[in-house]
């Protein structure tokens, strides 16, 4: 899966994108068709505001979460986005 990441008022870290593909993979799980999948993280105020786009199967699915921590943000994107995919695919599943 090709992520898109954007960084503001942060310095790029390759790590965390590393830790982001290594948790977002779970993803795939629920989903067949991702079109495309945006991660942004910036600084505002010393906390770290990160907001997930993903676009699969028809929908669009939307995670936002602020912590002091980036890897904890991606912890809290990982947790939202499942949790909405979870919901999806037991709606498309019970149809």
């Amino acid at each position: 899966m090709k992520i898109k990441y954007t960084w503001k008022h942060l310095d790029h870290s390759q790590s965390a994108e590393d830790y982001a593909n290594e948790k977002l993979e779970r993803i795939t799980k629920y989903v067949h068709k991702i079109i495309s999948c945006e991660v942004s993280f910036e600084k505002i105020h010393g906390e770290i505001h990160s907001n997930l786009n993903l676009h699969a199967d028809g929908q669009t699915f939307n995670a936002h979460d602020t912590k002091k921590d980036i890897y904890s943000c991606i912890d809290g994107l990982e947790d939202k986005v499942l949790r909405q995919l979870g919901k999806f695919h037991d709606k498309k599943t019970a149809h």
